[in-house]
């Protein structure tokens, strides 16, 4: 592998990875460790909150040779971690060949997906062209809940048998759940059943007024709303996490397994695996990671609909220097999708949060 230096490991103990990591949270390295990678726009469900407004492919979508081309730049600069994700990133045909890559460059791999086409079979090729981690989305215990949020008819079933998979087949699984108010009464047994079946990472997000969940007349009354009944449900988790001795951040929950850290021996490794499932909190963006888009475009975070270069015509480590990212590691700005959804503009202070500006 191609590593940036900043991950060399020392012969000493794990130590080093806590000291990148801090270096990371300062804003001290020259490209971002960890990339949300939007790979096709193309989706086999219709959620009615997703911030990518997946449905169709985009018809500039990068090619196979492009996004490898990304992919060996990302390597060759420091870039860790990758997630593919959608739309449905198992919908786009070379996915296993650019996963594949990925590893093959000692690229952390996670791919998040909506289940309907992970079958025993999809998540054995995944786990062969050395996809690490497997991530789904759930908004209830109740199926007729989920299939109503997702449109389609089987989708919670799929979700399930995706997570139960990969557990079988030894990949890092999470789960992940966005607040909504069909989705927060659910949260508690959602939380007792990834405990239950052994799932790695449980992720509780706020809905951002954004893609497919913007546009309504009140936005920004919405957005408080949700950002109010997110924490309500957090501090609900942080009760009942406290009964199973699993640490659940103020901000948000990440590992409810212990992490082991232990094999392989490669500091690319360790790095990409903590930075996949660390408990952490607060905004990442300048710091930990980017979201690119499926035409290379890259957005400060997923949620922040803000082109600040592109991959097709720029390396991983100028748009790095962006100045909205310079600004965002030198500002307390908090939440940049918040000053966009109240705004209109990331470059500002979230109105929402008092420890910003």
């Amino acid at each position: 592998m191609t590593a940036h230096a900043a991950v060399e490991a020392p012969a000493a103990p794990l130590a080093w990875l806590d000291r990148y990591l801090e270096r990371a949270r300062d804003g001290e390295l020259d490209a971002p460790p960890s990339a949300f990678w939007i790979v096709t726009r193309a989706c086999n469900l219709r959620c009615s909150y997703c911030f990518a407004s997946a449905g169709r492919r985009d018809p500039d979508e990068l090619t196979t040779a492009e996004a490898v081309r990304v992919l060996d730049d990302f390597a060759e600069n420091g870039v860790v971690h990758v997630t593919f994700l959608g739309g449905e990133p198992l919908g786009r045909r070379d996915i296993f060949e650019l996963i594949d890559h990925a590893t093959d460059l000692g690229i952390y791999v996670a791919i998040l997906t909506n289940g309907l086409l992970t079958d025993r079979r999809t998540v054995a090729r995944l786990a062969d062209v050395g996809c690490e981690g497997l991530g789904v989305s759930l908004d209830s215990d109740d199926p007729a809940v989920h299939d109503a949020v997702r449109g389609t008819a089987g989708s919670h079933a799929g979700a399930l048998r995706s997570i139960r998979e990969a557990i079988d087949r030894g990949m890092r699984t999470s789960i992940r759940v966005v607040t909504t108010e069909r989705s927060a009464p659910a949260v508690p047994r959602l939380f007792e059943w990834a405990l239950a079946e052994g799932v790695d990472e449980f992720i509780l997000l706020p809905l951002f007024a954004v893609g497919r969940a913007a546009g309504t007349p009140d936005d920004r009354r919405a957005d408080v709303a949700s950002k109010e009944l997110f924490f309500r449900s957090l501090a609900r988790l942080r009760e009942l996490g406290a009964t199973h001795g699993v640490d659940v951040p103020h901000q948000t929950i990440g590992c409810i397994q212990p992490i082991d850290l232990t094999p392989p021996e490669s500091a690319a490794h360790h790095v990409g695996y903590r930075l996949g499932f660390e408990r952490s909190s607060g905004c990442k963006v300048g710091r930990f990671t980017v979201s690119v888009q499926p035409n290379g475009d890259v957005y400060p975070c997923p949620f922040v609909h803000h082109r600040i270069g592109s991959l097709r015509s720029q390396g991983i480590r100028e748009i790095w220097q962006a100045p909205l990212l310079r600004l965002a590691r030198r500002e307390q700005l908090g939440c940049l999708a918040r000053s966009m959804i109240h705004t209109g503009r990331p470059d500002v202070p979230d109105p929402t949060d008092a420890a910003a500006g």
